[in-house]
């Protein structure tokens, strides 16, 4: 069981943008891969994954988990579904397609209990046959585009961890991606960080969304994202 490092909401909420005092240019695009962002580069790991992608290892039928990767090939291309109203209701999802007329989604679930000392830490999952619902890019009257869990307290942050996936046995260490809710209290909102792992943003990097036959695009929304967020002064 990991300790925790007590972090407030208002030093995370700085986030990305924490060495500026104005917001990045963007673009706009109907896909996306994700890079991650160390809000807090004092805690980034060993070996960095600061401006690394979202990837997946495969878990078993149609489950992937969401890990660190250098390589941006291996990143998905998500894409955000749903209406504005979708997105109000805590409906809209990040979705990403196979290739093969199945779609993957974005998913959180909570860890098991001995395994983190954190009431709130979830897993990160990317995989077939799941809503997606409640998770979406920052809305427009915010200064910087990053993922985010609709229903989720502000201040809430994304966690990268080394830990072992059952699937691949004890000795492989990957870079997993968590979720780590926010809390509330009489002295404010505050998130505790397990101790090893860096809080992180995932940030949207514009990509060409590829029609894939099968899979309807109606709903696809137009996001702010950035044509090369390793390149964004912050």
């Amino acid at each position: 069981m990991l300790p925790a490092l007590l972090l407030s909401a208002s030093v995370l909420a700085l986030g990305v943008s924490a060495q500026s005092t104005c917001a990045p240019s963007h673009s706009a695009s109907t896909g996306f891969r994700l890079v991650l962002n160390v809000t807090d580069l004092s805690l980034d790991l060993t070996p960095s994954v600061h401006g690394k992608y979202l990837s997946t290892a495969h878990i078993g039928p149609a489950q992937n988990r969401a890990i660190v990767s250098p390589d941006s090939n291996l990143s998905p291309i998500f894409y955000q579904n749903g209406t504005f109203q979708d997105q109000l209701q805590f409906r809209a999802g990040i979705l990403a397609d196979t290739g093969s007329g199945l779609i993957e989604a974005l998913q959180y679930l909570p860890l098991p209990e001995e395994d983190h000392p954190t009431q709130g830490h979830n897993r990160i999952f990317v995989s077939i046959g799941t809503p997606g619902a409640g998770t979406a890019l920052t809305r427009l009257w915010t200064p910087v585009s990053y993922l985010t869990i609709l229903d989720g307290v502000v201040g809430s942050s994304f966690v990268v961890c080394n830990a072992t996936i059952p699937y691949y046995g004890s000795q492989r260490v990957f870079q997993v991606v968590n979720w780590v809710a926010a809390t509330r209290d009489s002295t404010g909102t505050h998130v505790k960080i397990p101790t090893g792992c860096a809080p992180v943003r995932l940030v949207p990097q514009c990509a060409f969304l590829p029609v894939v036959e099968g899979v309807g695009h109606e709903f696809v929304q137009e996001v702010r994202c950035y044509d090369d967020v390793g390149g964004v002064e912050w």
